[in-house]
């Protein structure tokens, strides 16, 4: 007569409820469904970061993860398993090992960025302001000269008038000055044969067409969000050549309202691309979605 085995379900029952519970007080009593669950006609996310949502969501899913782990290895130090049972669950234990890493991954990602674009945003002014007291004290330029350049981006002629006041300048003129620093970074440096551009820029960028395209089109090593961070310093620096480019060779009327060239600059710090850039530039067009958009 065979031995009977114990039912494999009967062990251990997992309390379900844990698998979906939110901390800290997120849901009020008539947001839950019957079953402790969340009623989706209850939710809103208006207003909320991004990034905050992101993050709770995943500490959530570790959370649950590990919950499923014990479980798994409850299961495990029962003396009467099958060999098929043993594997089954020895996969689901390196696979709740998978999640939970992936889900931190994800929780260093956004930390990550997050410190870059407050890094950004205090650097911009401080440089701003650099620049400016440098303007101030250098003696004043007035000669003019007609530059004849081909834009890589648009159909602009090319010619126009600009002052040589330096490099970095919030007057309105043609050429600013900006050094990629995307270029002498280690992920670039260590991206291999197959980055772009293939060697860090010999030249400073000027021409914001070049700066647009340089961080649309290419360094597709780094994430989108800290490719528009840098392009949204570079821009921050040449405030002057960037509405130059709106007003002038794209022939945007910006007089009534010009502080929408702080907008599109702040948005891009903040690691997004404005969607009115997509259709102003070839490059821009062409860029990964993100996150907000204007």
């Amino acid at each position: 007569m065979s031995r009977q085995r114990p039912n494999f379900v009967q062990r251990f029952v997992p309390d379900i409820n844990r698998l979906f519970v939110f901390p800290n007080s997120m849901m009020s009593p008539h947001q839950q469904g019957a079953n402790g669950s969340m009623d989706p006609h209850t939710l809103s996310y208006e207003g909320n970061n991004l990034n905050d949502l992101t993050r709770r969501q995943m500490i959530e899913d570790i959370e649950a993860y590990r919950y499923d782990l014990d479980f798994c290895r409850n299961q495990l130090a029962a003396p009467d398993l099958t060999a098929q049972e043993t594997r089954t669950l020895q996969i689901r234990v390196l696979d709740c090992g998978h999640n939970i890493r992936h889900c931190q991954h994800r929780i260093q990602l956004i930390e990550a960025q997050e410190a870059r674009r407050a890094a950004v945003s205090v650097a911009a002014p401080t440089a701003g302001n650099h620049r400016q007291h440098r303007i101030s004290n250098a003696p004043s330029v007035s000669v003019k000269r007609r530059l004849s350049a081909v834009d890589s981006d648009d159909d602009d002629d090319g010619k126009a008038d600009i002052s040589l006041d330096g490099p970095g300048t919030n007057n309105v003129q043609r050429l600013g000055f900006w050094k990629c620093r995307l270029c002498v970074s280690r992920k670039f440096l260590d991206a291999g044969t197959n980055r772009v551009p293939s060697a860090p820029c010999k030249w400073p960028l000027k021409d914001v067409s070049k700066i647009l395209n340089h961080y649309l089109d290419m360094h597709t090593e780094h994430a989108v969000e800290e490719r528009c961070a840098e392009l949204g310093a570079a821009l921050a620096h040449n405030r002057g050549p960037f509405e130059y480019w709106l007003t002038r060779t794209r022939g945007q009327d910006l007089s009534e309202d010009s502080s929408v060239i702080d907008t599109y600059i702040d948005i891009l710090q903040s690691g997004s691309l404005p969607e009115p850039l997509r259709g102003l530039s070839r490059a821009a067009a062409k860029f990964p979605p993100t996150a907000v958009g204007m």
